[in-house]
């Protein structure tokens, strides 16, 4: 790998993890909330999406890291970022859903949602297949 490739990859890690620790740093206030509000679902809610999206940065910065240390690219990594993804929208969805602002929500709303989460659920299924895949190809490799 050319050293100026390296130079990149290290300040794109560098920046995610600002980012993580940023985005861990604002959750503190949610979840002293959490115990002090009226309004657990929709703390609960943001402090889980705030939460999958450190994951997932976390995940593309073990990404680069593999890049800087010059193992290489495997598809692995990217499969998990976008299953994280997946389950967000899915969680972020369901807490909708369950809001109680959304009473007043019509019946092709919910049908709509349901269509969503049905969908989500097969690339969900598309993810995890994917990545048994590639884990099984991988020990195979290996034998």
């Amino acid at each position: 790998m050319v050293a100026g490739e390296r130079i990149v990859f290290t300040i794109v890690g560098i920046l995610l993890f600002v980012a993580a620790l940023a985005l861990a740093y604002r959750s503190v206030d949610p979840i002293i909330s959490l115990f002090t509000s009226a309004s657990v679902i929709g703390t609960a809610a943001f402090l889980l999406n705030v939460i999958l999206l450190i994951l997932m940065i976390a995940e593309i910065a073990y990404t680069v890291t593999l890049s800087v240390r010059g193992v290489g690219l495997s598809p692995q990594p990217f499969l998990i970022v976008g299953l994280i993804a997946v389950i967000r929208r899915i969680l972020v969805i369901t807490v909708q859903e369950v809001q109680p602002a959304s009473a007043g929500k019509s019946l092709t709303s919910y049908a709509g949602s349901s269509i969503d989460v049905a969908i989500l659920t097969a690339v969900v299924l598309a993810f995890v297949f994917s990545i048994y895949l590639l884990g099984r190809r991988s020990s195979d490799e290996l034998e």
